[in-house]
């Protein structure tokens, strides 16, 4: 198991996803070996192999929650920084970084990317869009 699956649940400790709902932000690894070249691979990797699939990229994915308004007030603007933070540590110690939507309403949202180690690792979430 890669070793940056520690400091990136502590770079998620307490951060919840908003989308109709709220949901916590759990970082996973895919198996050892684990090879994701495209949608059916990483559909097959999670065993969902019939699930409808979208690619997004990552700013896009985080669009919403890094973004600040005048009228927030201090921990809003706190939360949407480390976001922020969240997005720049992803973007530093992983590569190849995908974000898969899978299935339709209830949507399981997947941030992968590979560590050094040749480790498919990141963060998984539940969005709910009606």
């Amino acid at each position: 198991m890669s070793s940056l699956l520690s400091p990136l649940a502590q770079a998620t400790q307490g951060l919840w996803f908003i989308s109709e709902t709220e949901a916590p932000l759990e970082p996973f690894a895919l198996p050892v070996g684990t090879a994701v070249t495209d949608e059916a691979s990483f559909l097959a990797a999670i065993k969902q192999p019939d699930q409808p699939i979208e690619q997004v990229t990552l700013p896009y994915f985080f669009r919403n929650m890094v973004r600040t308004y005048p009228e927030q007030d201090a921990a809003q603007i706190a939360i949407a920084q480390r976001f922020l933070a969240l997005q720049q540590w992803l973007e530093t110690n992983l590569q190849e970084i995908r974000v898969y939507r899978v299935g339709q309403v209830q949507v399981q949202a997947y941030v992968l990317g590979k560590a050094p180690d040749a480790t498919w690792l990141g963060l998984k979430t539940t969005l709910v869009e009606t």
